[in-house]
């Protein structure tokens, strides 16, 4: 009886000892990533970091945007669609890459347009609108994935501090920077 009371008490003590910890904020970074979800209480936990890379994520909620908006430098480039209320909430970032979006309304272009560092990577297309939104207020702005834009588009962008965009629209906003 003694022996199978004291081994009981160490398997019990060993289950709570392991089983009661907290994950760490790398090892939620590492579930989530691995697995593209976040709960709200992760989302919450790691709301309060400075720098996150949630580049494996591939969709979030209201209330994970939310809780996501205070963290400065934000990537979440597993991401191939999202709100208007999310945008709205994440443009709250200093540094956001939505590198995995492939399109944007104009009322994201205008909330995006409150990001200093901002990657779209993914846009293959944009309007003169949300060219003019983009530019606005931009240290750095990363259009890779547009193969053509028009003179309008290219005037505003000319107003960015570092665009990264292909070589032959850069060419085009070249020549409005000259001017």
């Amino acid at each position: 009886m003694y022996r199978t009371s004291s081994l009981l008490l160490i398997y019990l003590t060993i289950v709570l000892l392991t089983g009661c910890s907290e994950p760490s904020q790398v090892e939620i970074l590492d579930h989530v990533n691995a697995s593209g979800t976040i709960t709200d209480e992760q989302a919450e936990s790691l709301g309060k970091d400075i720098s996150l890379l949630l580049n494996g994520l591939t969709s979030i909620t209201d209330e994970q945007a939310e809780s996501l908006s205070e963290v400065g430098h934000l990537e979440l480039d597993g991401l191939t669609s999202i709100t208007d209320k999310q945008v709205e909430s994440l443009s709250k970032a200093e540094f956001l890459n939505l590198n995995g979006l492939t399109s944007i309304t104009d009322q994201q272009a205008e909330s995006l347009s409150k990001v200093r560092s901002l990657g779209l990577g993914g846009l293959t297309s944009i309007t003169n609108g949300q060219a003019e939104s983009l530019s606005k207020n931009k240290i750095q702005l990363i259009l890779t994935g547009l193969s053509s834009i028009t003179n309008e588009q290219a005037e505003s962008l000319s107003k960015v501090g570092l665009l990264l965009i292909s070589k032959s629209c850069q060419e085009l906003v070249d020549k409005y920077k000259d001017q």
